[in-house]
């Protein structure tokens, strides 16, 4: 059996080829097309389906394969992007992107309508925002209206490619907590929020559990994929959670990090109990039963490209992890890395983002550190917020897990073991594990752990008393400057 991985990410699009031992026999990417006008960010749904053809196309061609093989097409990748289809299945209008911004009044207008509190039990996101899906429907509704009207299936980027291949519209239920329109707890839509909407009875698909077998893929479309004996379509799940499947980090007290230009965590969690106290997304698992505690931090990786281009001119990476490496930090400034302003666990409204104790000693590398440092910090924030119980581990993927002196430095900050698998392809790695559990070549998806396992690099705290005199200046700082903001109340460790 082989099978095709879809990663339809934000940035890139992305295929890779594994056999039914998880054996990686070929990539293919290409860059994610966007029309961008102002706040307004949207996409071509042909265009994406006709990449992924093509991709997976390219994948067979590298890997050389005779067409003598089942093949399984499993999707993964951003779950929020919206398209409408008509009766015939066409998109009534462009897709929209979660990078479009345009109903942030919308987004007020919800929260202010259900109450930020009452929708977060429901829908498992502490507030309302223009990235989800229902803001973009109120905004439809309200400037589209003949749009939406028209609109037969209302579905988001990973259940449209399920569509075009299948025929079928059918959804995943790891990514419905990340549409402000599904009631998490019980497992359903949320009428009330729906009606608000103007989303009409029956548009939205059918929702089946995380790495689904949802059928075979359409005749008419299997004439435009490589040879192979049977193709079927795998539902798959969300990036993140399969990132957490192909790395092992699907394991409760394990936490799963994605340093790229988000900073995302993710924790499986054994007996949690919903808190409305403590604002932290949760979402429904890989299997039945479980919840994935999930917060994504915009200042992460992006605070440090921010400073690379405006601070050191582009500097290569290669080039500042080799200056970092060849000085002592210890009198280095700090950086509050709050670029984007609203970051969890504080949520602080009109927080900014700021370097202090300077002087005329400091250059640009100890600036670079302090903003690597700040992002530690804010990710030992988080982990420590989590009300799971001391972290085990941080199992670290993405672009900044290629630098080992971040890693050693986050080690050091949170204290806890960083471990950084040596797959650059993890979530991918993560959906062809469920669609070879759903085909019965493994037992349980925890076994893909041991399955061509990926080797990995370790990174032991040190247990300098330095790196907790430091947070605490940091926390200070927050205290400091943010304490009288009228934002949620300031995280400590104390503190629900």
């Amino acid at each position: 059996m082989l099978v095709y991985s879809v990663d339809v990410g934000t940035t890139n699009l992305k295929v890779v080829l594994y056999d039914e031992q998880l054996r990686r026999l070929a990539t293919a990417a290409a860059p994610a097309v966007y029309a961008r006008e102002g706040v307004r960010v949207e996409f071509d749904p042909e265009q994406l389906f006709a990449s992924v053809l093509e991709l997976i196309g390219q994948c067979a061609a590298i890997a050389g394969l005779p067409g003598r093989d089942e093949a399984t097409i499993a999707l993964t990748g951003q779950a929020e992007s919206l398209v409408l289809l008509d009766g015939r299945g066409a998109p009534v209008r462009p897709g929209l992107s979660w990078l479009d911004d345009r109903a942030a009044e919308e987004a007020r207008g919800i929260g202010e309508h259900f109450g930020v509190e009452e929708a977060f039990g429901v829908t498992g996101e502490p507030f309302s925002s223009t990235t989800w899906p229902a803001a973009k429907l109120r905004w439809l509704r309200l400037h589209e209206p003949d749009a939406l009207a028209s609109a037969v299936s209302v579905l988001m980027i990973k259940d449209y490619l399920v569509f075009r291949l299948t025929g079928v519209a059918v959804g995943e239920v790891s990514t419905r907590g990340f549409t402000y329109l599904w009631d998490v707890a019980r497992g359903h839509y949320w009428n009330a929020m729906t009606e608000y909407c103007g989303v009409a009875p029956g548009s939205l698909p059918d929702v089946v559990a995380a790495g689904t077998d949802v059928g075979s893929v359409h005749p008419e479309v299997v004439q435009h994929l490589p040879p192979a004996t049977r193709y079927r379509v795998n539902i798959g799940a969300l990036d993140h959670f399969c990132a957490m499947a192909g790395t092992g980090s699907y394991v409760a007290g394990r936490v799963s990090e994605s340093a790229g230009t988000v900073l995302s965590l993710s924790l499986l969690v054994d007996d949690w109990t919903f808190d409305p106290q403590r604002k932290i997304s949760f979402h429904t698992g890989l299997r039945q039963g479980e919840t994935v505690l999930f917060n994504a931090v915009d200042a992460g990786g992006a605070a440090l490209e921010w400073f690379r281009v405006q601070g050191l001119g582009g500097m290569a990476h290669d080039d500042l992890e080799r200056r970092l490496r060849a000085r002592d930090h210890r009198e280095a400034p700090m950086f509050l890395p709050y670029l984007t302003g609203v970051n969890p666990p504080d949520y602080f409204t009109h927080a900014k983002g700021a370097f202090l104790d300077l002087d005329l000693g400091h250059d640009r590398i100890d600036l670079a550190y302090a903003v690597e440092e700040g992002i530690a910090h804010l990710l030992r924030r988080n982990i420590e917020y989590f009300p799971a119980g001391p972290a085990g581990e941080i199992v670290s993927t993405g672009g900044g897990a290629a630098s080992a002196f971040w890693n050693q430095l986050k080690a050091d900050v949170c204290g806890i073991d960083v471990v950084v698998p040596d797959e650059l392809e993890a979530t991918c790695r993560g959906a062809a594990a469920l669609a070879l559990a759903a085909a019965g070549f493994l037992a349980d998806l925890t076994d893909a752990a041991s399955m061509n396992t990926p080797r990995s690099a370790r990174y032991r705290p040190s247990g300098d008393r330095l790196r907790q005199e430091r947070y605490a200046r940091f926390d200070d700082h927050l205290r400091r400057l943010f304490a009288d903001a009228p934002a949620l109340a300031l995280h400590t460790k104390d503190t629900p």
